[in-house]
């Protein structure tokens, strides 16, 4: 926490916030409203890993249908997959919807950085 809370840069009387760029909440809403930002977090898009990890809120960017039977996802009924559809749970798997996702190449590099080789001089004390 700063010490000495910065007042707001509009001289609104009220205090601003570093991430807000010195503004109030206020006067940060009006100036977004004034100024548009087109990144994916302005709009409320999240990257999320490509794992088959549940989906919990989506959010406006996300389609909520099941990419192999088209069936309609409630809020807590989709996932995720490696491929980066999002699927049913009768299709979650990478057998039921034909993954195209190469989850041993994956993996496989993910274990080799993970567990470095160690090998060490059997023979260190040579004459």
């Amino acid at each position: 926490m700063d010490p000495h809370p910065l007042l707001c840069a509009n001289s609104c009387g009220f205090y601003g916030t570093v991430e807000n760029r010195n503004l109030c909440s206020k006067c940060y809403v009006d100036f977004l409203q004034r100024n548009p930002v087109k990144s994916d977090k302005a709009v409320g898009c999240s990257t999320r890993p490509n794992s088959p990890t549940r989906i919990t809120v989506p959010s406006s960017c996300e389609k909520n249908r099941c990419e192999s039977c088209n069936k309609r996802l409630r809020l807590t009924s989709g996932f995720r997959c490696r491929c980066g559809g999002v699927f049913c749970g009768k299709h979650r798997y990478a057998e039921e919807h034909s993954c195209q996702a190469d989850y041993k190449t994956k993996d496989r590099d993910l274990l080799a950085k993970r567990n470095p080789v160690c090998k060490a001089d059997k023979l260190e004390h040579r004459i």
